[in-house]
């Protein structure tokens, strides 16, 4: 019998990611289960062999104030894992959507905000799937941006003034926080946090397997956007966000110094150290990633595309995709056309 050879210099999987997905009372069964399948599947498409334990990249364990099963909107019953009391710290954490959530702060409620707020101290990047009230509940939405389900826009809107609640956004994606506004972009977040911490090539081929449709252009550049927000610069987040928003023409450095009160110098200084690039390079990626995303979901002519991306000319945008994507506009679009044939 022939020896097996180990290889020495392999090196070990690194270990799963851990998620905690909450259990509130009359959570979606849906959005709960979809959720962990989804983080379940991202591992076994990259396996070699039937060990889906073996291949898993996030390790998903549901969390509730008891291990007594939770009766999920529908009647279905969820099991926990996990007690608030008895967890640990988790690296992500996922607040699902409820049916008809209580306006008002309920004992359930508060101790679960108080386990989120300590998780998000931690560290833990959190992410409502539809439940944003419960995360207004625990104030970590306070002063920020936030989307979630139309029929909870009256109650945040009016108890919660301080959110900036957009229920027509799909996505919005913050350093430390995602909001989702319902099911339907499930997959997409999940993909999101499949590339932030096992890379762009796990993420793409998870889509390839789960996904349909794609977001819209301006949903996928904040999520991309988001891997250079975890710096905590508030000054550099609001030019962030301000490029993001006005790609054509792009304002100067003096327009963006003056709308967050700081010098040019000081802006371009602090820029670069919270993003890891200038300003103008950020500019160029935003740019090349709006490209990327609509060559490869779209039909528009390349130089609608060019024109939409702030790109002077077709030809431009051709010399930009070719130095940082190493192919053409056109090959990149033939490329997409082709995978989605072959789903």
């Amino acid at each position: 019998m022939k020896r097996q050879i180990r290889d020495t210099n392999a090196q070990p999987a690194p270990a799963p990611v851990r998620v905690a997905i909450l259990l509130p009372d009359r959570a979606w069964a849906g959005s709960v289960l979809l959720v962990r399948d989804l983080l379940q599947a991202a591992g076994t498409l990259a396996a070699r062999n039937s060990d889906i334990a073996a291949s898993a990249l996030f390790d998903v364990r549901l969390v509730a104030r008891s291990k007594a099963p939770v009766s999920s909107f529908g009647g279905l019953p969820l099991t926990p894992d996990l007690t608030l009391k008895r967890t640990g710290d988790f690296s992500v954490v996922v607040v699902p959507a409820q049916f008809a959530p209580a306006a008002e702060t309920t004992e359930d409620d508060a101790a679960y905000c108080q386990w989120l707020r300590r998780q998000h101290a931690g560290g833990a990047l959190v992410m409502s799937f539809g439940g944003a009230l419960l995360l207004a509940k625990s104030g970590l939405l306070d002063g920020r941006e936030a989307t979630g389900l139309l029929s909870e826009r009256s109650i945040i809107r009016r108890r919660f003034p301080e959110i900036r609640y957009q229920s027509s956004l799909r996505i919005v994606a913050a350093a430390d926080i995602i909001t989702v506004c319902g099911i339907g972009p499930t997959v997409d977040a999940c993909a999101h946090l499949i590339e932030r911490f096992f890379g762009m090539q796990r993420a793409r081929r998870f889509l390839r397997h789960t996904s349909t449709d794609a977001l819209p252009a301006d949903n996928k550049l904040a999520l991309w956007s988001a891997a250079y927000k975890r710096h905590g610069d508030a000054q550099v987040l609001a030019v962030q966000e301000m490029l993001e928003r006005e790609m054509d023409p792009v304002p100067s450095l003096a327009a963006l110094a003056q709308h967050v009160g700081l010098s040019e110098r000081s802006l371009s200084r602090r820029f670069a150290d919270a993003v890891g690039f200038n300003v103008r390079q950020y500019v160029a990626r935003l740019r090349l990633e709006h490209a990327d995303h609509l060559l490869a979901t779209s039909r528009m002519a390349l130089a609608h595309v060019a024109r939409e991306c702030g790109y002077s000319s077709a030809s431009a945008l051709s010399r930009a995709f070719a130095l940082m994507r190493g192919r053409t506009p056109r090959s990149h679009r033939l490329e997409h056309a082709a995978r989605r044939q072959r789903r």
